[in-house]
């Protein structure tokens, strides 16, 4: 016999755990299935290696699903008011200031692993929501109801109107669905760790493009930055071997010592870098957000905002839906979801991956572009606020839920 819920989400991270939470408020039965065991998504003692820059939209998502004051309370988030990117190659330089935005901030640096135990915590707080951990969807059946039914790793059955595919760039529920995906890899890896710097980061994001990739410092609360090193897998390999004075040196010597000596302040690890991207983000009884519709290079920190945008812009229609008495797992509805976020995803991912292709391009004449375009855009107001209002999450037809007041 199975047990019957509104909407069964694959995946208990970022974005399937605050989707959870929007669908449960508004009064669905929801069930989250999470391969890891829940203990291993909980936070440690000190940040952990993957920070990230949540925008204005994400807070007030994260308000709506009541995590914000969680995340107030863990220590571990950094009000940024101030980005500055310049170029190795030239005298281009770029700046944004929160002043004039409409927000008190330009965003915040959060610890995903903070963010996701406050999620977590909430979730397991809410009656209509079931958390099963350490199991894995097995297999899947239509009903002849239109509902869908699932069997789990442990031999139960579970059956909704909808699953949603929250389980990352490799996702199940997306291979379930039949949808094929477009992407490659960067041929890059990211370096991620936290260093502190011999001078204030004044609560500022501060990027470099260097030759091989964007450098970048993030601002952490208690002085320290997080380090995103996006750079070749050969550079990556060899700063990784380094001791750790000599990759002092080279990071120093990235950001033209702007900062004094900047050390080593905890595990450095990398990641590979690629686009991913699917061809549609619904089926009938299925949907997908996230990285399980599309992957992006971090080069603005973007990829859980977008996937915050996904979670908001979702629940929202169901919510919808349900008011208007339409199944869960009506294509037609869902394709109103696919439609009112594929268009910004493909904005945020194209301008990512021409960022970074002009960004590493070793041509005199696109470095030369790429200075005349940043120290262009410095220049005028309204291209300023129109990249800060896109980079905010202010663009395109975003769900209520985040609407600044």
């Amino acid at each position: 016999m199975s047990h019957r819920y509104d909407v069964i989400i694959n995946g208990a991270g970022l974005v399937g755990s605050s989707i959870a939470i929007g669908l449960a408020k508004a009064g669905l039965k929801v069930l989250v299935i999470e391969f890891h065991p829940l203990a291993k998504l909980y936070p440690t003692e000190d940040y952990g290696l993957r920070v990230s820059a949540f925008t204005p939209s994400s807070r007030k998502w994260l308000e709506y699903v009541d995590a914000w004051d969680g995340l107030q309370h863990t220590g571990r988030i950094t009000p940024f008011l101030h980005m500055h990117v310049w170029d190795e190659g030239g005298r281009g330089e770029l700046t944004f200031d929160a002043a004039g935005t409409g927000s008190d901030a330009l965003g915040w640096i959060m610890d995903n692993e903070a963010t996701q135990g406050v999620l977590l915590d909430r979730a397991q707080e809410l009656e209509l929501i079931t958390i099963l951990d350490n199991c894995k969807l097995e297999s899947f059946l239509r009903l002849e109801d239109g509902r869908v039914e699932v069997t789990l790793s442990n031999g139960e059955k579970y059956e909704a109107e909808l699953i949603v595919g929250a389980d990352g760039g490799r996702s199940l529920v997306r291979d379930w669905a039949n949808i094929p995906t477009t992407g490659w890899s960067y041929g890059q890896k990211t370096i991620v760790g936290q260093v502190r710097p011999e001078k204030s980061h004044d609560n500022t994001c501060w990027q470099r493009f260097l030759n091989n990739g964007p450098l970048a410092l993030l601002p952490l609360n208690d002085g320290r930055c997080s380090l995103a090193w996006h750079t070749t897998y050969e550079e990556a390999d060899e700063l990784l071997a380094l001791d750790p004075e000599s990759f002092s040196d080279r990071l120093s010597e990235g950001f033209e010592w702007k900062f004094g000596r900047i050390e080593i302040a905890g595990e450095l690890g990398a990641y590979p870098l690629r686009l991913n991207h699917a061809q549609t983000y619904v089926r009938e009884n299925f949907a997908l957000a996230g990285d399980a519709a599309h992957s992006i290079h971090p080069l603005a920190g973007l990829g859980v905002n977008i996937g915050y945008l996904d979670s908001a812009t979702l629940v929202e229609e169901l919510i919808n839906a349900r008011k208007a008495g339409i199944p869960l797992g009506n294509l037609e509805m869902l394709k109103r979801y696919e439609k009112r976020r594929k268009a910004h995803n493909m904005l945020i991912m194209g301008s990512m991956d021409l960022f970074k292709r002009s960004s590493t391009s070793q041509s005199g004449i696109i470095k030369g572009i790429r200075n005349i375009g940043l120290s262009a855009a410095d220049k005028l107001p309204f291209v300023k606020r129109k990249l800060a209002k896109i980079a905010m999450g202010y663009y395109g037809d975003i769900p209520a839920f985040v609407k600044p007041k």
